[in-house]
């Protein structure tokens, strides 16, 4: 029977294989982080896109929250997640893990995890504890009593924005207002510009270029070469360069280019720029 070779999976970046199987990160482990940062979601007044713009909210929140926890008692006195001194105790533990990741990046997988399972964990009595520390690791971090700060801090709020006296103004110290949506790019900032120049064989047209424009995905251009085909698609690019290779007719011909902006769904934005051109294909 011929031998069977069984290939062994490498190591991953921040394992280390010789390291003892008590020190490891289990799958389990890896697995649940995973799945929870892949799956998770964030209320609409929880800033998206940067954890530690995050970091920064909670931090707010929680200021907001120890001072208004006499006003609220049933929000952040109370029993079960309801707790300011739950919800703090957790963010420590969400602190350390930050600093852990920044001062050690070889055990930065383990420590990932950790943090995720703290953010978006939706059982939050589990104890979770820390991955054990490396040499160097300062300071090693407490296991974690609860998990998942966002669920548990949108119940506070959703509990919070039921209280009497609760009104738009604590809800702007809270922090808790929805982020307002990104504001669509003015049509009238968005002009191509374009110009078109005949270089003897080919039209190089000219614009500004679409790459670094919000909303702008590319721009296109079309031609009327009138010759009684009517306006045509030439191309699109990102650049702020496009030349076109269209056979040159015999006689002189002017040529119509027409250049826009699409957005990522394909939709025109901005103004269409209209620039002329002449062409003339070689005599003899």
């Amino acid at each position: 029977m011929p031998e069977t070779t069984h290939k062994k999976d490498p190591a991953l970046p921040g394992e280390n294989p010789t390291v003892p199987e008590g020190r490891r990160i289990t799958a389990d482990y890896l697995g649940s982080a995973f799945t929870l940062i892949h799956s998770h979601r964030l209320p609409n007044y929880m800033p998206r896109g940067n954890e530690r713009l995050l970091l920064n909210w909670i931090a707010q929140y929680l200021s907001a929250a120890t001072t208004h926890a006499t006003t609220f008692p049933n929000v952040f006195n109370s029993t079960g997640i309801y707790s300011v001194h739950r919800t703090r105790a957790l963010f420590d533990r969400i602190v350390e893990a930050f600093t852990s990741l920044d001062k050690l990046p070889g055990i930065q997988r383990g420590v990932t995890a950790w943090k995720n399972i703290l953010l978006f964990n939706r059982d939050h009595f589990t104890s979770v504890t820390p991955p054990r520390a490396e040499a160097g690791m300062l300071p090693a971090p407490e296991a974690a009593s609860h998990t998942g700060i966002v669920d548990m801090i949108d119940a506070q709020v959703q509990l919070l924005r039921q209280q009497q006296g609760f009104n738009e103004a604590l809800a702007r110290q809270f922090g808790v207002l929805p982020t307002p949506a990104p504001s669509k790019p003015d049509p009238a900032t968005l002009d191509p510009n374009a110009s078109a120049q005949f270089t003897g064989g080919a039209v190089v047209i000219t614009f500004r270029a679409p790459s670094g424009l919000r909303g702008v995905e590319v721009a296109e251009i079309r031609c009327d070469r009138n010759d009684g085909t009517g306006v045509q698609l030439v191309g699109t690019t990102t650049r702020a360069r496009f030349t076109d290779h269209h056979d040159i007719p015999e006689g002189r011909a002017t040529w119509t280019y027409y250049v826009c902006y699409l957005d990522a769904a394909g939709t025109y934005v901005g103004q269409q720029s209209v620039t002329d051109v002449t062409v003339q294909g070689r005599v003899g």
